[in-house]
């Protein structure tokens, strides 16, 4: 009776190791991230929605590349076009130069210097690669853990986690298009606790 326990355990145990999946050790460093501005691209302009605890902005986010280190960020408000932020971004976060007087605080400081920093600078510190059911797990670091998840056979993610000393943000990427010798996701999601930005990309100049 002993001994048939053992073995149904020994059953259910393997049986769940085959549910569950084994994770395998991959080389992430062979596939793409995604990058707006790798490819000699000056000018890059987002229609974007912001919302906030039930707030909601629609607006213009304009980025131009000042340097090879140094991008220019400048979000407009779709209604009269008014300037609501303007920011200079390095891999060192974003630098702000003007937020409009109701939404410039910390919290705002921070999540779009996360946002920004993100967007623009793809940490290139290496970690690791795991894979599990078909599923890639690719892990970077700069001021924490950047993880990419990546689709069986996939070349560009559809999504990266960020894990930040205080919390977490998340941005997913999609809608894939050809551009010149690579690809570009058309939009992107971005969730920072609260805060959800989306965004659809509408032009790209050289």
């Amino acid at each position: 009776m002993k001994k048939w326990a053992v073995l149904v355990a020994g059953l259910f145990f393997l049986g769940g190791c085959a549910s569950l999946g084994l994770k395998t050790s991959c080389d992430g460093r062979t596939l793409a991230r995604p990058s707006f501005f790798d490819r000699g691209q000056r000018l890059a302009a987002f229609k974007i929605t912001l919302s906030a605890r039930g707030n909601v902005l629609d607006g213009i986010l304009q980025i131009k590349k000042m340097s090879e280190d140094t991008y220019e960020a400048v979000l407009f408000a779709a209604a009269g076009g008014y300037k609501l932020m303007q920011a200079a971004v390095t891999r060192r976060g974003a630098d702000f130069i003007f937020i409009t007087p109701p939404a410039d605080k910390a919290v705002v400081r921070a999540k779009a210097d996360s946002f920004l920093t993100l967007l623009l600078f793809p940490p290139d510190v290496y970690k690791s690669c795991r894979e599990k059911d078909g599923l890639r797990s690719v892990t970077y670091e700069r001021n924490g853990a950047v993880h990419y998840e990546y689709e069986a056979g996939g070349e560009y993610p559809r999504a990266l986690t960020y894990r930040k000393t205080f919390g977490a943000a998340r941005m997913n990427f999609g809608q894939y298009a050809p551009y010149e010798d690579g690809a570009l996701p058309h939009y992107t999601y971005y969730q920072d606790g609260s805060v959800e930005a989306e965004l659809i990309l509408l032009s790209m100049k050289k």
